[in-house]
């Protein structure tokens, strides 16, 4: 087996985990990681840099680009943060001040359940991403790399006829946009 292999060993347990838990691991969207099943204090810094990152020179696909799905979930009808996505917001403000991610722009797209009007729900999701990219610039990501986007309840990634599914659908995806240069 090769470097590469063990250096991603992490993500790949962890990817593991998420299917297990109940997450959809590798999504059927290509450029997508899903960690939004997983136990958010189980994803290390690691996980994320790799997810997101691109090797230097290659160009990303529009129709693909690095996207992860985090569980920094949120209370129903709030864009407040709960405490385990406060620390997984701090994880992924030290993925982005990596090297590998830190010529990188990257939106901040935030997802609600089904419950309420879809007005009111793009809203709230739109108030989501913005809670997450506060967040992050108070802990140092340079404003200009993040940009928000709120999807309401348009992009559900479970069942939401079930509290879990709900749940899982109340959460942010970080996408990376490509080079800031």
């Amino acid at each position: 087996m090769s470097i590469a292999f063990w250096q991603r060993l992490p993500t790949v347990l962890l990817v593991v985990f998420a299917m297990a838990a109940g997450a959809t691991g590798l999504s059927n969207q290509p450029g997508v990681t899903d960690f939004s099943g997983a136990n958010a204090d189980a994803i290390e810094t690691s996980d994320i840099t790799t997810a997101l990152a691109v090797p230097r020179g290659a160009r990303i696909e529009p129709a693909a680009p690095p996207t992860v799905r985090l569980p920094i979930f949120f209370e129903f009808n709030s864009a407040s943060l709960r405490p385990e996505g406060r620390n997984l917001l701090d994880k992924v403000g030290a993925a982005l001040a990596s090297d590998e991610l830190t010529t990188f722009r990257f939106s901040v797209e935030g997802h609600t359940d089904n419950i309420g009007s879809a007005e009111y729900n793009h809203s709230l999701s739109t108030q989501r991403a913005e809670a997450v990219k506060e967040y992050l610039v108070v802990r140092g990501v340079p404003e200009d790399r993040l940009g928000t986007i709120g999807h309401g309840e348009n992009d559900p990634v479970a069942d939401n006829g079930s509290d879990i599914g709900r749940q899982r659908n109340r959460r942010v995806e970080l996408i990376n946009l490509g080079s800031i240069e």
